[in-house]
């Protein structure tokens, strides 16, 4: 990841069919469109990726189909991490096989610092590949110091970047910024504070959103120095923002959104994750024509 890792990167769903079966030609499809929209990678297998939903088998043919899909166009980054630190080695070893350009790995389930020192220090040994944390507590339970975040990203040569879902995450940034500057710090949390986060100091953004070409916008217009306009589509688009990022229901929505958009062809959330129902529907509706997203990106 040089040089410094930053941009728009989506976090992608896995599809399935209506049976609950992985659909490999809608993720395949669902690849490609997001190269189309201008970001600068992807990530399967992460949170809403439903991967502890997926066999091995499964996970193997997910990266095998994105990295396929990918074409060299954008990297294809890979959810990895386990509770034991032998399966999560062993998890990203097959990640990096498939072709996976890194690994986003989230702290092992305790919450003492030197393990969770181990635990990275072991997987970047092992596996020599570039590791983004997943700073996420409120997904893994596990908090990440500051001051353990720059330990792991001096004394480590495999952490170059940071996942940050702590909130609130603006003092964090800030903080993080100050102990070690050459850290890549990407958000997340649904891009709900993608533009103070890089008011921060934040490079860039990791999530799911089902319309990252708008953090896309979001993004460009901040770094080629054009505030007003990052501002004008950041807050335009922040009831969808906010709509999609419901707990229990998130990945229902966003399937259903790249579903309607011709991205992948079911929005099924494999059980027992919530389905798409009318009353979504209606709702999704109702905002996506309170702020459609096509005028928010005239700017």
């Amino acid at each position: 990841m040089s040089p410094r890792f930053h941009g728009v990167h989506t976090i992608v769903p896995t599809p399935f069919d209506e049976r609950g079966a992985l659909d490999g030609a809608s993720l395949s499809h669902l690849i490609d469109f997001l190269a189309g929209l201008g970001v600068d990678g992807v990530v399967v297998l992460g949170v809403m990726g439903e991967a502890p939903k997926l066999s091995e088998a499964e996970q193997a043919e997910v990266i095998r189909l994105a990295v396929a899909a990918a074409g060299g166009r954008i990297p294809v980054f890979a959810g990895a991490g386990a509770a034991g630190t032998d399966l999560a080695v062993a998890k990203g070893a097959a990640a990096l096989i498939g072709g996976a350009a890194g690994l986003l790995v989230a702290p092992p389930p305790v919450q003492k610092d030197g393990v969770i020192f181990d635990y990275y220090r072991r997987l970047g040994a092992e596996l020599q590949a570039p590791l983004i944390l997943h700073d996420y507590p409120a997904a893994t339970g596990m908090l990440l110091s500051p001051e353990l975040v720059a330990r792991l990203f001096a004394e480590i040569e495999a952490v170059r970047a940071i996942k940050l879902e702590e909130p609130p995450t603006g003092p964090k940034i800030a903080q993080l910024r100050r102990l070690c500057p050459e850290l890549a710090i990407v958000g997340g949390l649904g891009g709900m504070f993608l533009l103070e986060e890089l008011m921060r100091g934040a490079d860039g953004i990791m999530t799911g959103f089902s319309y990252p070409e708008i953090l896309v916008a979001v993004y460009r217009a901040f770094v080629a120095g054009d505030l007003e306009r990052a501002k004008r589509i950041f807050y335009g688009a922040c009831p969808l923002l906010r709509y999609e990022f419901q707990p229990g229901v998130g990945l229902a929505l966003r399937k259903e959104i790249y579903r309607q958009r011709g991205a992948i062809a079911c929005a099924t959330v494999r059980h027992p994750g919530a389905q798409i129902d009318a009353a979504l529907r209606a709702e999704l509706a109702q905002i996506l024509a309170h702020c459609p997203p096509e005028e928010l990106l005239r700017g």
